[in-house]
Protein backbone atom coordinates (compact mmCIF):
# COMPACT_ATOMS: atom_id res chain seq x y z
CA UNK A 1 0.00 0.00 0.00
CA UNK A 2 2.92 2.22 0.59
CA UNK A 3 4.31 2.19 -2.98
CA UNK A 4 0.36 3.02 -4.10
CA UNK A 5 0.29 5.72 -1.68
CA UNK A 6 3.58 7.43 -2.81
CA UNK A 7 2.56 7.32 -6.65
CA UNK A 8 -0.49 8.44 -6.55
CA UNK A 9 0.90 11.33 -4.64
CA UNK A 10 2.68 12.07 -7.38
CA UNK A 11 0.13 12.47 -9.67
CA UNK A 12 -2.07 14.47 -7.46
CA UNK A 13 0.51 17.04 -6.86
CA UNK A 14 0.26 17.86 -10.88
CA UNK A 15 -0.22 21.02 -11.01
CA UNK A 16 -2.60 21.45 -14.50
CA UNK A 17 -5.81 19.75 -14.19
CA UNK A 18 -6.41 17.66 -16.63
CA UNK A 19 -10.34 18.88 -18.63
CA UNK A 20 -12.26 16.04 -19.95
CA UNK A 21 -14.85 16.43 -22.98
CA UNK A 22 -17.77 13.93 -22.31
CA UNK A 23 -19.21 13.17 -25.50
CA UNK A 24 -21.86 10.84 -23.55
CA UNK A 25 -24.40 9.71 -25.95
CA UNK A 26 -24.86 13.15 -27.51
CA UNK A 27 -23.54 11.79 -30.99
CA UNK A 28 -27.06 10.17 -31.32
CA UNK A 29 -25.72 7.20 -32.57
CA UNK A 30 -24.04 9.12 -36.01
CA UNK A 31 -20.35 8.26 -36.35
CA UNK A 32 -20.24 11.94 -38.70
CA UNK A 33 -21.69 14.00 -35.16
CA UNK A 34 -18.97 11.93 -33.12
CA UNK A 35 -16.45 13.31 -35.22
CA UNK A 36 -17.82 16.68 -34.95
CA UNK A 37 -17.74 16.44 -31.44
CA UNK A 38 -14.24 15.01 -31.47
CA UNK A 39 -13.17 18.01 -33.31
CA UNK A 40 -14.63 20.87 -31.78
CA UNK A 41 -12.79 19.53 -27.93
CA UNK A 42 -9.94 19.66 -29.83
CA UNK A 43 -10.25 22.87 -30.82
CA UNK A 44 -11.42 24.15 -27.46
CA UNK A 45 -8.05 22.45 -26.31
CA UNK A 46 -9.27 19.75 -24.17
CA UNK A 47 -6.83 17.57 -22.83
CA UNK A 48 -9.02 14.49 -23.72
CA UNK A 49 -12.00 12.80 -24.63
CA UNK A 50 -13.99 10.01 -22.58
CA UNK A 51 -16.18 7.45 -25.00
CA UNK A 52 -18.97 5.76 -23.53
CA UNK A 53 -18.97 2.50 -25.28
CA UNK A 54 -21.48 -0.80 -24.79
CA UNK A 55 -21.81 -4.02 -26.58
CA UNK A 56 -25.41 -4.46 -26.94
CA UNK A 57 -25.43 -8.04 -26.99
CA UNK A 58 -23.02 -8.46 -23.33
CA UNK A 59 -24.71 -4.88 -22.10
CA UNK A 60 -28.24 -5.38 -21.98
CA UNK A 61 -31.37 -7.52 -22.16
CA UNK A 62 -33.91 -6.66 -25.12
CA UNK A 63 -37.01 -6.41 -22.77
CA UNK A 64 -35.17 -3.34 -20.65
CA UNK A 65 -37.03 -0.52 -21.12
CA UNK A 66 -33.95 1.07 -22.38
CA UNK A 67 -33.16 -1.30 -24.98
CA UNK A 68 -33.84 0.03 -28.71
CA UNK A 69 -32.73 3.85 -27.37
CA UNK A 70 -29.16 1.16 -26.58
CA UNK A 71 -29.33 -0.31 -30.00
CA UNK A 72 -29.61 3.18 -31.79
CA UNK A 73 -26.77 4.82 -30.08
CA UNK A 74 -24.84 1.59 -30.71
CA UNK A 75 -21.61 1.78 -32.91
CA UNK A 76 -19.65 -0.48 -34.26
CA UNK A 77 -16.49 -1.82 -33.20
CA UNK A 78 -14.79 -0.01 -36.57
CA UNK A 79 -16.86 3.32 -36.32
CA UNK A 80 -15.21 2.96 -32.42
CA UNK A 81 -11.70 2.16 -33.88
CA UNK A 82 -11.83 5.18 -36.56
CA UNK A 83 -12.97 7.51 -33.88
CA UNK A 84 -10.11 6.93 -31.31
CA UNK A 85 -7.94 7.16 -33.72
CA UNK A 86 -9.20 10.44 -34.68
CA UNK A 87 -8.98 11.71 -31.22
CA UNK A 88 -5.76 10.12 -31.02
CA UNK A 89 -4.26 12.33 -34.26
CA UNK A 90 -6.19 15.80 -33.42
CA UNK A 91 -3.99 14.99 -29.66
CA UNK A 92 -6.74 14.44 -27.06
CA UNK A 93 -6.01 11.59 -25.13
CA UNK A 94 -8.59 9.16 -25.30
CA UNK A 95 -10.75 7.39 -21.95
CA UNK A 96 -12.75 4.49 -22.54
CA UNK A 97 -15.91 3.88 -20.24
CA UNK A 98 -16.95 0.55 -20.64
CA UNK A 99 -19.82 -0.95 -19.66
CA UNK A 100 -19.13 -5.17 -20.51
CA UNK A 101 -16.54 -7.52 -21.33
CA UNK A 102 -16.95 -7.16 -25.08
CA UNK A 103 -16.18 -2.90 -25.00
CA UNK A 104 -13.41 -3.72 -22.63
CA UNK A 105 -11.45 -6.24 -24.63
CA UNK A 106 -12.10 -3.79 -27.68
CA UNK A 107 -10.83 -1.38 -26.14
CA UNK A 108 -7.85 -2.29 -24.45
CA UNK A 109 -5.47 -2.30 -27.89
CA UNK A 110 -6.66 0.72 -28.96
CA UNK A 111 -5.18 3.97 -28.09
CA UNK A 112 -6.54 5.06 -25.26
CA UNK A 113 -4.87 6.49 -22.20
CA UNK A 114 -7.27 4.93 -19.80
CA UNK A 115 -10.64 3.57 -18.51
CA UNK A 116 -13.84 4.81 -16.53
CA UNK A 117 -16.02 3.00 -14.90
CA UNK A 118 -19.46 4.16 -13.99
CA UNK A 119 -20.86 3.42 -10.35
CA UNK A 120 -23.79 1.13 -11.80
CA UNK A 121 -20.81 -1.14 -13.11
CA UNK A 122 -18.81 -1.46 -10.32
CA UNK A 123 -20.57 -4.84 -8.97
CA UNK A 124 -19.18 -6.71 -11.92
CA UNK A 125 -15.63 -8.23 -10.79
CA UNK A 126 -15.33 -9.75 -14.46
CA UNK A 127 -15.49 -6.01 -16.52
CA UNK A 128 -13.04 -4.60 -13.60
CA UNK A 129 -10.39 -7.87 -13.57
CA UNK A 130 -9.95 -7.27 -17.45
CA UNK A 131 -9.69 -3.52 -17.31
CA UNK A 132 -7.31 -3.76 -14.49
CA UNK A 133 -4.75 -5.72 -16.61
CA UNK A 134 -4.26 -3.69 -18.97
CA UNK A 135 -2.45 -1.62 -16.53
CA UNK A 136 -3.90 1.81 -17.61
CA UNK A 137 -5.02 4.24 -15.50
CA UNK A 138 -8.94 4.15 -13.85
CA UNK A 139 -11.44 6.76 -13.47
CA UNK A 140 -13.83 5.01 -10.84
CA UNK A 141 -17.17 7.16 -10.84
CA UNK A 142 -18.36 6.76 -6.73
CA UNK A 143 -21.40 9.36 -7.42
CA UNK A 144 -24.28 7.86 -5.28
CA UNK A 145 -22.46 5.10 -3.75
CA UNK A 146 -21.76 4.64 0.45
CA UNK A 147 -18.17 4.84 1.76
CA UNK A 148 -18.16 1.50 2.78
CA UNK A 149 -19.23 0.14 -1.07
CA UNK A 150 -16.08 2.39 -2.28
CA UNK A 151 -13.66 0.63 0.25
CA UNK A 152 -14.97 -2.70 -0.78
CA UNK A 153 -14.49 -2.00 -4.20
CA UNK A 154 -10.65 -0.28 -3.90
CA UNK A 155 -10.03 -3.55 -1.71
CA UNK A 156 -10.89 -5.48 -4.65
CA UNK A 157 -8.54 -3.65 -7.39
CA UNK A 158 -5.89 -3.82 -5.33
CA UNK A 159 -6.16 -7.20 -4.55
CA UNK A 160 -5.74 -7.59 -8.46
CA UNK A 161 -2.75 -5.09 -9.14
CA UNK A 162 -1.54 -2.94 -5.82
CA UNK A 163 -0.04 -0.56 -8.19
CA UNK A 164 -3.04 0.62 -10.21
CA UNK A 165 -3.91 4.11 -10.89
CA UNK A 166 -6.56 5.43 -9.84
CA UNK A 167 -8.85 8.76 -9.84
CA UNK A 168 -11.93 8.95 -7.72
CA UNK A 169 -14.79 10.48 -10.26
CA UNK A 170 -17.29 12.58 -8.22
CA UNK A 171 -20.63 13.43 -9.65
CA UNK A 172 -24.29 13.15 -9.43
CA UNK A 173 -25.94 12.28 -13.17
CA UNK A 174 -29.36 14.14 -13.21
CA UNK A 175 -29.54 16.00 -15.82
CA UNK A 176 -29.09 18.69 -14.84
CA UNK A 177 -27.57 18.23 -11.41
CA UNK A 178 -28.64 21.29 -8.97
CA UNK A 179 -25.41 22.92 -7.04
CA UNK A 180 -27.22 22.35 -3.31
CA UNK A 181 -27.04 18.46 -4.25
CA UNK A 182 -23.38 18.68 -4.74
CA UNK A 183 -21.12 17.74 -1.41
CA UNK A 184 -17.33 18.66 -2.54
CA UNK A 185 -16.87 18.28 0.88
CA UNK A 186 -17.54 14.60 0.94
CA UNK A 187 -15.32 14.10 -2.06
CA UNK A 188 -12.61 15.66 -0.69
CA UNK A 189 -12.91 14.03 2.94
CA UNK A 190 -12.63 10.74 0.79
CA UNK A 191 -9.25 11.38 -1.31
CA UNK A 192 -7.72 12.29 1.73
CA UNK A 193 -8.93 9.26 3.47
CA UNK A 194 -7.86 6.78 0.57
CA UNK A 195 -4.63 8.93 -0.70
CA UNK A 196 -6.35 9.11 -4.20
CA UNK A 197 -6.50 11.79 -6.56
CA UNK A 198 -9.88 13.10 -7.78
CA UNK A 199 -11.80 14.61 -10.54
CA UNK A 200 -15.28 16.49 -10.54
CA UNK A 201 -18.08 15.49 -13.54
CA UNK A 202 -20.40 18.59 -13.28
CA UNK A 203 -24.27 18.08 -14.95
CA UNK A 204 -24.91 21.34 -14.29
CA UNK A 205 -27.78 23.46 -16.14
CA UNK A 206 -25.21 24.51 -18.72
CA UNK A 207 -27.02 28.15 -19.22
CA UNK A 208 -26.96 29.20 -15.41
CA UNK A 209 -23.90 30.40 -13.40
CA UNK A 210 -23.69 26.76 -12.09
CA UNK A 211 -22.17 25.42 -15.03
CA UNK A 212 -19.03 26.73 -14.81
CA UNK A 213 -18.61 28.01 -11.14
CA UNK A 214 -19.38 24.25 -9.91
CA UNK A 215 -15.83 23.41 -11.39
CA UNK A 216 -14.15 26.17 -10.48
CA UNK A 217 -14.93 25.39 -6.79
CA UNK A 218 -13.81 22.10 -7.32
CA UNK A 219 -10.61 22.93 -8.61
CA UNK A 220 -10.45 25.01 -5.50
CA UNK A 221 -10.84 22.21 -3.27
CA UNK A 222 -8.34 20.55 -4.86
CA UNK A 223 -9.96 18.18 -8.39
CA UNK A 224 -7.01 16.76 -10.50
CA UNK A 225 -9.80 16.27 -13.11
CA UNK A 226 -12.95 18.37 -14.67
CA UNK A 227 -15.41 16.14 -17.10
CA UNK A 228 -17.94 18.35 -18.40
CA UNK A 229 -20.45 17.47 -21.13
CA UNK A 230 -20.25 18.51 -24.69
CA UNK A 231 -23.41 18.12 -27.43
CA UNK A 232 -23.32 19.39 -31.00
CA UNK A 233 -26.22 20.96 -31.08
CA UNK A 234 -28.28 21.44 -27.32
CA UNK A 235 -31.33 23.30 -29.40
CA UNK A 236 -31.89 20.03 -30.64
CA UNK A 237 -32.57 18.37 -27.56
CA UNK A 238 -31.30 15.44 -28.19
CA UNK A 239 -29.96 12.33 -26.12
CA UNK A 240 -27.95 13.83 -22.68
CA UNK A 241 -28.45 17.32 -24.05
CA UNK A 242 -29.66 18.62 -20.62
CA UNK A 243 -26.49 18.88 -19.08
CA UNK A 244 -24.13 19.56 -22.36
CA UNK A 245 -22.56 22.87 -23.48
CA UNK A 246 -22.33 23.60 -27.12
CA UNK A 247 -18.97 23.93 -28.59
CA UNK A 248 -18.43 27.21 -28.30
CA UNK A 249 -19.72 27.43 -24.76
CA UNK A 250 -17.07 24.38 -24.03
CA UNK A 251 -14.22 26.68 -25.33
CA UNK A 252 -15.37 28.99 -23.34
CA UNK A 253 -15.88 26.91 -20.66
CA UNK A 254 -11.93 25.16 -21.37
CA UNK A 255 -10.15 28.80 -21.27
CA UNK A 256 -12.26 29.26 -17.94
CA UNK A 257 -10.99 26.58 -16.32
CA UNK A 258 -7.37 27.62 -18.01
CA UNK A 259 -7.11 30.55 -16.03
CA UNK A 260 -8.44 29.55 -12.33
CA UNK A 261 -5.87 26.56 -12.78
CA UNK A 262 -3.06 29.21 -12.88
CA UNK A 263 -4.15 31.41 -10.41
CA UNK A 264 -4.72 28.64 -7.61
CA UNK A 265 -1.61 26.74 -8.48
CA UNK A 266 0.85 30.31 -8.92
CA UNK A 267 3.59 30.20 -6.10
CA UNK A 268 3.98 32.49 -3.95
CA UNK A 269 6.76 33.93 -5.44
CA UNK A 270 5.76 33.93 -9.10
CA UNK A 271 5.37 37.68 -10.66
CA UNK A 272 3.01 37.08 -13.22
CA UNK A 273 3.40 40.24 -16.20
CA UNK A 274 0.05 41.93 -15.34
CA UNK A 275 2.10 42.32 -11.69
CA UNK A 276 4.90 43.62 -13.23
CA UNK A 277 3.42 46.32 -15.66
CA UNK A 278 1.33 47.18 -12.69
CA UNK A 279 4.73 47.59 -10.95
CA UNK A 280 6.20 49.88 -13.37
CA UNK A 281 3.60 52.22 -12.19
CA UNK A 282 5.40 53.06 -9.38
CA UNK A 283 8.62 53.88 -11.30
CA UNK A 284 6.79 56.88 -12.75
CA UNK A 285 7.60 58.65 -9.50
CA UNK A 286 11.38 60.33 -10.14
CA UNK A 287 13.67 62.36 -8.59
CA UNK A 288 13.61 65.56 -10.23
CA UNK A 289 14.89 68.70 -9.34
CA UNK A 290 12.69 71.24 -6.65
CA UNK A 291 15.10 74.49 -7.23
CA UNK A 292 17.49 75.43 -10.09
CA UNK A 293 20.95 73.06 -9.75
CA UNK A 294 24.18 74.16 -10.77
CA UNK A 295 27.00 71.87 -11.14
CA UNK A 296 29.29 71.68 -7.30
CA UNK A 297 25.94 71.96 -5.79
CA UNK A 298 25.49 69.92 -3.19
CA UNK A 299 22.00 67.55 -3.81
CA UNK A 300 20.00 68.46 -0.66
CA UNK A 301 16.38 67.87 -0.06
CA UNK A 302 15.82 71.23 -0.60
CA UNK A 303 16.78 71.12 -4.04
CA UNK A 304 15.38 67.79 -5.28
CA UNK A 305 12.50 65.48 -4.43
CA UNK A 306 10.51 62.16 -5.70
CA UNK A 307 8.16 63.90 -8.20
CA UNK A 308 6.02 62.15 -11.09
CA UNK A 309 7.95 62.46 -14.14
CA UNK A 310 7.64 59.53 -16.85
CA UNK A 311 10.54 60.06 -18.37
CA UNK A 312 12.77 60.74 -15.91
CA UNK A 313 15.85 58.37 -15.64
CA UNK A 314 16.44 58.04 -11.77
CA UNK A 315 13.54 55.74 -9.57
CA UNK A 316 12.30 57.47 -6.39
CA UNK A 317 14.28 54.53 -3.83
CA UNK A 318 17.29 55.99 -5.08
CA UNK A 319 17.32 59.50 -4.34
CA UNK A 320 19.37 58.74 -1.16
CA UNK A 321 22.15 57.99 -2.93
CA UNK A 322 21.86 61.39 -4.07
CA UNK A 323 21.97 63.06 -1.15
CA UNK A 324 25.27 65.09 -0.55
CA UNK A 325 26.40 64.34 -4.00
CA UNK A 326 27.88 66.98 -6.08
CA UNK A 327 26.07 67.80 -9.14
CA UNK A 328 27.94 67.52 -12.69
CA UNK A 329 25.36 69.61 -14.63
CA UNK A 330 23.07 72.33 -15.00
CA UNK A 331 19.14 71.81 -13.87
CA UNK A 332 15.89 73.71 -14.28
CA UNK A 333 13.07 73.31 -11.55
CA UNK A 334 11.13 70.03 -12.43
CA UNK A 335 13.84 68.97 -14.77
CA UNK A 336 14.72 65.10 -14.16
CA UNK A 337 18.00 64.06 -12.89
CA UNK A 338 20.06 62.36 -14.96
CA UNK A 339 21.51 59.26 -14.14
CA UNK A 340 24.93 59.68 -14.98
CA UNK A 341 25.11 62.11 -11.83
CA UNK A 342 25.93 57.98 -11.10
CA UNK A 343 27.57 56.83 -13.62
CA UNK A 344 27.56 57.17 -17.13
CA UNK A 345 26.13 54.26 -19.69
CA UNK A 346 26.88 53.39 -22.97
CA UNK A 347 25.25 50.93 -25.00
CA UNK A 348 27.77 49.12 -27.48
CA UNK A 349 26.53 46.54 -30.25
CA UNK A 350 29.19 44.19 -30.62
CA UNK A 351 29.41 43.40 -34.32
CA UNK A 352 30.91 41.92 -37.64
CA UNK A 353 29.76 40.93 -41.02
CA UNK A 354 32.69 37.69 -40.72
CA UNK A 355 30.24 35.01 -39.93
CA UNK A 356 30.54 32.07 -41.86
CA UNK A 357 27.59 30.03 -40.88
CA UNK A 358 24.99 32.73 -42.12
CA UNK A 359 26.81 35.42 -44.39
CA UNK A 360 26.33 39.07 -43.51
CA UNK A 361 23.30 37.82 -41.15
CA UNK A 362 23.49 41.28 -38.88
CA UNK A 363 22.83 42.95 -42.41
CA UNK A 364 20.43 40.44 -44.01
CA UNK A 365 17.06 42.84 -44.61
CA UNK A 366 14.04 42.22 -43.14
CA UNK A 367 10.59 43.89 -44.56
CA UNK A 368 13.13 45.89 -46.53
CA UNK A 369 15.58 46.77 -43.61
CA UNK A 370 18.73 45.52 -41.94
CA UNK A 371 17.98 42.98 -39.24
CA UNK A 372 20.03 45.04 -37.09
CA UNK A 373 18.41 47.63 -37.77
CA UNK A 374 15.50 46.26 -36.08
CA UNK A 375 17.69 45.75 -32.80
CA UNK A 376 18.58 49.23 -33.02
CA UNK A 377 15.15 50.30 -32.81
CA UNK A 378 14.39 48.00 -29.84
CA UNK A 379 17.42 49.60 -27.86
CA UNK A 380 16.17 52.99 -27.98
CA UNK A 381 13.26 52.01 -25.67
CA UNK A 382 16.37 51.92 -23.59
CA UNK A 383 16.81 55.77 -23.09
CA UNK A 384 20.04 55.26 -22.70
CA UNK A 385 22.74 57.47 -24.89
CA UNK A 386 25.20 56.84 -26.56
CA UNK A 387 24.20 53.62 -28.50
CA UNK A 388 27.72 53.05 -29.83
CA UNK A 389 28.00 50.25 -33.28
CA UNK A 390 31.22 49.03 -31.96
CA UNK A 391 32.85 47.02 -34.58
CA UNK A 392 36.29 46.20 -36.34
CA UNK A 393 38.51 48.19 -38.49
CA UNK A 394 38.29 45.56 -41.06
CA UNK A 395 37.31 47.32 -44.39
CA UNK A 396 34.81 44.22 -44.56
CA UNK A 397 32.42 45.57 -41.89
CA UNK A 398 32.45 49.74 -43.45
CA UNK A 399 28.49 49.03 -43.96
CA UNK A 400 28.15 48.59 -40.39
CA UNK A 401 29.07 52.00 -40.15
CA UNK A 402 27.13 53.40 -43.03
CA UNK A 403 24.35 52.23 -40.62
CA UNK A 404 25.32 53.75 -37.61
CA UNK A 405 25.56 56.99 -39.37
CA UNK A 406 22.05 56.07 -41.24
CA UNK A 407 20.62 55.47 -38.08
CA UNK A 408 22.01 58.37 -36.07
CA UNK A 409 23.91 56.52 -33.78
CA UNK A 410 27.97 56.20 -32.97
CA UNK A 411 30.20 53.95 -33.96
CA UNK A 412 33.74 52.78 -32.99
CA UNK A 413 36.19 50.84 -34.50
CA UNK A 414 39.12 48.63 -32.63
CA UNK A 415 40.27 45.30 -32.76
CA UNK A 416 39.24 42.77 -35.37
CA UNK A 417 39.89 39.66 -32.84
CA UNK A 418 39.84 41.12 -29.27
CA UNK A 419 36.39 41.90 -28.27
CA UNK A 420 37.29 42.84 -24.53
CA UNK A 421 40.25 45.47 -26.13
CA UNK A 422 37.42 46.80 -28.14
CA UNK A 423 35.04 47.01 -25.66
CA UNK A 424 37.85 48.56 -23.52
CA UNK A 425 38.43 50.89 -26.03
CA UNK A 426 35.09 52.09 -26.80
CA UNK A 427 34.31 52.88 -23.16
CA UNK A 428 37.58 54.94 -22.89
CA UNK A 429 36.70 56.95 -26.11
CA UNK A 430 32.89 58.03 -24.73
CA UNK A 431 34.10 57.73 -21.09
CA UNK A 432 31.36 55.23 -19.91
CA UNK A 433 31.54 54.03 -16.35
CA UNK A 434 28.63 51.18 -16.98
CA UNK A 435 28.62 49.06 -20.55
CA UNK A 436 25.47 47.92 -21.96
CA UNK A 437 27.30 44.70 -24.35
CA UNK A 438 24.88 42.80 -26.62
CA UNK A 439 25.70 41.39 -29.95
CA UNK A 440 23.75 42.47 -33.24
CA UNK A 441 22.84 38.77 -33.85
CA UNK A 442 20.24 38.95 -31.13
CA UNK A 443 17.66 41.45 -32.62
CA UNK A 444 15.07 40.39 -29.87
CA UNK A 445 17.35 41.33 -27.19
CA UNK A 446 14.94 43.12 -23.64
CA UNK A 447 15.36 46.62 -23.30
CA UNK A 448 13.58 46.13 -20.28
CA UNK A 449 15.55 43.64 -18.74
CA UNK A 450 19.33 46.04 -19.51
CA UNK A 451 17.22 48.90 -17.50
CA UNK A 452 16.33 45.79 -14.49
CA UNK A 453 20.51 45.22 -14.41
CA UNK A 454 21.02 48.83 -14.48
CA UNK A 455 18.61 49.47 -11.69
CA UNK A 456 20.16 46.37 -9.74
CA UNK A 457 23.62 48.17 -10.16
CA UNK A 458 22.29 50.96 -7.75
CA UNK A 459 21.81 48.22 -5.00
CA UNK A 460 24.99 45.43 -5.72
CA UNK A 461 27.58 47.40 -7.19
CA UNK A 462 28.61 44.73 -9.47
CA UNK A 463 31.32 44.05 -12.01
CA UNK A 464 29.15 42.11 -14.72
CA UNK A 465 25.64 41.33 -14.78
CA UNK A 466 23.51 38.81 -16.44
CA UNK A 467 19.88 37.68 -17.57
CA UNK A 468 18.56 34.09 -16.79
CA UNK A 469 15.60 32.70 -17.82
CA UNK A 470 14.82 34.34 -21.00
CA UNK A 471 14.96 32.44 -24.27
CA UNK A 472 18.44 32.30 -25.52
CA UNK A 473 19.12 35.95 -27.25
CA UNK A 474 16.11 37.86 -25.36
CA UNK A 475 18.69 38.23 -22.63
CA UNK A 476 19.93 34.77 -21.42
CA UNK A 477 23.79 33.42 -23.37
CA UNK A 478 24.66 36.51 -24.62
CA UNK A 479 21.31 38.83 -25.62
CA UNK A 480 22.61 41.43 -23.21
CA UNK A 481 25.31 42.27 -20.57
CA UNK A 482 25.97 44.99 -18.04
CA UNK A 483 29.64 45.29 -17.23
CA UNK A 484 31.86 48.26 -15.63
CA UNK A 485 34.16 50.02 -17.34
CA UNK A 486 36.76 49.20 -14.26
CA UNK A 487 36.20 45.18 -14.43
CA UNK A 488 37.18 45.65 -18.52
CA UNK A 489 40.10 47.42 -17.70
CA UNK A 490 41.42 44.76 -15.41
CA UNK A 491 40.31 41.90 -17.06
CA UNK A 492 42.31 43.13 -20.19
CA UNK A 493 45.27 43.83 -17.78
CA UNK A 494 45.06 40.43 -16.33
CA UNK A 495 44.23 38.06 -19.48
CA UNK A 496 46.51 36.18 -22.01
CA UNK A 497 44.36 35.61 -24.99
CA UNK A 498 43.71 37.39 -27.86
CA UNK A 499 40.72 35.99 -29.48
CA UNK A 500 38.00 36.87 -26.99
CA UNK A 501 35.25 36.49 -28.84
CA UNK A 502 33.64 34.32 -25.85
CA UNK A 503 34.22 36.88 -23.14
CA UNK A 504 31.83 35.75 -20.27
CA UNK A 505 33.94 33.51 -18.69
CA UNK A 506 36.87 35.95 -17.85
CA UNK A 507 34.61 37.67 -15.71
CA UNK A 508 32.55 34.69 -14.05
CA UNK A 509 35.32 31.95 -13.55
CA UNK A 510 38.42 34.33 -12.57
CA UNK A 511 36.90 34.69 -9.12
CA UNK A 512 38.07 38.19 -9.36
CA UNK A 513 34.92 40.10 -10.00
CA UNK A 514 31.82 40.07 -8.41
CA UNK A 515 28.84 38.59 -10.77
CA UNK A 516 24.83 39.40 -10.46
CA UNK A 517 22.44 37.24 -11.77
CA UNK A 518 18.94 38.73 -12.97
CA UNK A 519 17.13 36.00 -12.39
CA UNK A 520 13.50 35.85 -14.47
CA UNK A 521 10.57 34.71 -12.27
CA UNK A 522 7.41 35.60 -14.65
CA UNK A 523 6.51 32.01 -15.64
CA UNK A 524 5.09 33.74 -19.00
CA UNK A 525 8.03 34.65 -20.24
CA UNK A 526 10.53 31.62 -18.66
CA UNK A 527 11.58 30.05 -21.45
CA UNK A 528 15.14 29.38 -21.22
CA UNK A 529 15.07 26.09 -22.97
CA UNK A 530 14.69 28.24 -26.58
CA UNK A 531 16.67 30.80 -29.11
CA UNK A 532 15.50 33.14 -30.40
CA UNK A 533 19.27 34.51 -31.66
CA UNK A 534 19.93 34.56 -35.20
CA UNK A 535 23.23 32.02 -36.04
CA UNK A 536 22.19 30.06 -38.57
CA UNK A 537 19.15 30.51 -41.70
CA UNK A 538 16.64 28.63 -39.54
CA UNK A 539 17.08 31.26 -36.34
CA UNK A 540 16.73 33.74 -39.36
CA UNK A 541 13.45 32.53 -40.93
CA UNK A 542 12.10 32.31 -37.21
CA UNK A 543 12.96 35.88 -36.25
CA UNK A 544 12.02 37.26 -40.21
CA UNK A 545 8.62 35.14 -39.51
CA UNK A 546 8.19 37.07 -36.44
CA UNK A 547 8.94 40.66 -37.42
CA UNK A 548 6.57 39.91 -40.68
CA UNK A 549 3.49 39.21 -39.02
CA UNK A 550 4.50 42.06 -36.42
CA UNK A 551 2.70 39.96 -34.16
CA UNK A 552 5.44 39.40 -31.26
CA UNK A 553 4.45 38.80 -27.63
CA UNK A 554 5.27 42.07 -26.05
CA UNK A 555 4.19 44.31 -23.34
CA UNK A 556 5.31 48.01 -24.15
CA UNK A 557 5.71 49.49 -20.71
CA UNK A 558 7.00 53.20 -19.85
CA UNK A 559 10.25 52.31 -21.13
CA UNK A 560 10.98 49.50 -23.22
CA UNK A 561 9.87 46.71 -24.20
CA UNK A 562 8.97 43.16 -22.31
CA UNK A 563 8.38 39.77 -23.05
CA UNK A 564 9.05 39.60 -26.60
CA UNK A 565 7.95 36.30 -28.45
CA UNK A 566 6.81 33.19 -26.43
CA UNK A 567 7.57 30.31 -28.21
CA UNK A 568 5.86 26.86 -26.81
CA UNK A 569 8.21 24.67 -29.21
CA UNK A 570 10.62 22.40 -28.72
CA UNK A 571 12.24 22.78 -32.03
CA UNK A 572 13.58 26.06 -34.29
CA UNK A 573 11.46 24.27 -37.12
CA UNK A 574 8.66 23.79 -34.90
CA UNK A 575 8.21 27.33 -33.56
CA UNK A 576 8.26 28.76 -37.11
CA UNK A 577 5.23 26.52 -37.65
CA UNK A 578 3.63 27.52 -34.74
CA UNK A 579 3.81 31.44 -35.77
CA UNK A 580 2.81 30.50 -39.08
CA UNK A 581 -0.33 28.34 -37.81
CA UNK A 582 -1.47 29.76 -34.44
CA UNK A 583 -1.97 33.28 -33.23
CA UNK A 584 -2.77 32.55 -29.63
CA UNK A 585 0.26 32.36 -28.52
CA UNK A 586 1.28 35.86 -29.46
CA UNK A 587 -0.57 39.26 -29.03
CA UNK A 588 -0.18 42.20 -31.45
CA UNK A 589 1.72 45.29 -30.64
CA UNK A 590 0.12 47.67 -28.61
Amino acid sequence: MEDINMKNKEIDNKKRVFVMAEMAASYEGDPKIAEFIIEKSAEAKADGIEFQMRDLDTYIIPSDVDYQQTKDLCLSQDDWGRLIEKAFSLGLDVWANVYDLASAKFSKDKKIKGFKFHSSVLENEDLIKEVIQTKKPLLLSIGGIEEEEIKKTLDFIYSIDKKVEIYLMYGLQNFPTKPEGVNLNFIKELSEKFNLPWGYQDHSEPTSPASNYMSILAIGRGASIIEKHITHNRALKGVDYEAALNPDEFADFVKDIRIVNNIINKKPEEVSSDELQYKEYKTLMKVVATAEIKPGDNFSKDNIAVVRAKKGEIKGKNLKFLLNKKAKQNYQKFEPIKRNEFFKIGIFITARLKSKRLSLKAIKPILGKPMIDWMIERLRHCNIEPIVMMTSTNPQDDPLVEIAKKQGIDYFRGSEEDVLLRIRDCARKFDVDLIVSTPADNPLVEPIFIEKMIERNFEKNFDFCEVEGLPIGCGTYGGAYVISREAVEKVCQIKKDSDTEIWGRFFKESGKFKCEVLKVQDPNIYRPQYRLTVDEEKDFELVSESLNRNKMKIYVLDKGVYGSIVVTAKTREEAVKIIKAEDEFIKEER
